[in-house]
């Protein structure tokens, strides 16, 4: 069945507009450089957006209120099969500096920071980003889905900015740390064969970012969670002077427990 084509219009209802007609796909056409501060959840199935440049931004963030956890926080979150966005721009602006700079301290230990961009809930299915934007500082990306895709897409952040267990692949994408901290933090399951996969990605920092001040991943063991066995890979991606030359760190969970890379499956290939 050919999709319906919907024109987006600046004043619209996201969550309105992008839902309707669930029996029939439908292409969503974004207005060119358009900002719309909304939160937005997609539970349709079979919907392409063409951001044409445009902006969704939000600004919740981790236990803001009673209850209020990560995935809470996103901006985007994408419950449906065969979702593809193209060429739009996705962030949270929770102002992570200046609540950060309150705490102080060890960064890897501060809590309530985590402020997602882009949530793919665990019932989503094939989930396709091309030439997309999405950035946050910690947690940016909360890849929970089955076998999501991003293909040229830039994603910016600095404390665990990509996570989560799905088998989720990344193809010519530049990956931009804001601060010291930790590009990954999978949690893919020990029965599954593949997690977070680079491929011919940059990544790179801003100027501000100490030499070897970075770790491309530390393993996520949400709760302590049993069945576990992290899982990242990259592959032929150029790595910038902010990486540590160790790669890869520790993680411990809320439960007492410390996770190594040596237990979890990390692996790169130049």
């Amino acid at each position: 069945m050919a999709p319906i084509t919907v024109k987006i219009l600046p004043t619209d209802n996201l969550n309105l507009v992008l839902n309707q007609d669930q029996g029939v796909p439908i292409k969503a056409v974004f207005p060119p450089n358009t900002v719309f501060t909304q939160k937005v959840t997609i539970q349709r199935d079979n919907l392409e957006i063409v951001g044409n440049g445009s902006t969704i931004v939000w600004s919740d963030h981790n236990g803001m209120r009673p209850g209020f956890g990560t995935s809470d926080s996103a901006t985007l979150t994408i419950c449906g099969t065969n979702v593809t966005i193209s060429d739009l721009t996705v962030k949270n602006a929770f102002d992570y500096v200046t609540e950060g700079q309150k705490q102080g301290g060890n960064i890897a230990v501060r809590h309530g920071l985590q402020a997602v961009a882009v949530f793919t809930a665990p019932q989503s299915k094939g989930t396709t980003f091309h030439s997309c934007t999405l950035s946050s500082w910690q947690d940016t990306l909360f890849c929970d889905g089955i076998e999501d895709t991003y293909d040229n897409c830039t994603i910016s952040g600095n404390i665990d900015f990509i996570f989560g267990r799905s088998f989720a692949t990344f193809k010519n994408c530049t990956i931009i740390s804001l601060g010291p901290g930790f590009v990954t933090a999978p949690s893919t399951m020990a029965n599954s064969d593949k997690g977070l996969c680079f491929e011919n990605c940059n990544l790179i920092c801003t100027d501000d970012v100490p030499d070897q001040s970075v770790y491309l991943a530390r393993p996520w063991h949400p709760q302590g969670k049993s069945g576990v066995c992290s899982c990242v890979y990259f592959s032929h991606c150029t790595l910038g002077r902010h990486i540590n030359s160790s790669l890869w760190t520790t993680m411990h969970d809320s439960k007492g427990g410390t996770h190594t890379p040596e237990e979890s499956r990390f692996s790169i290939e130049n």
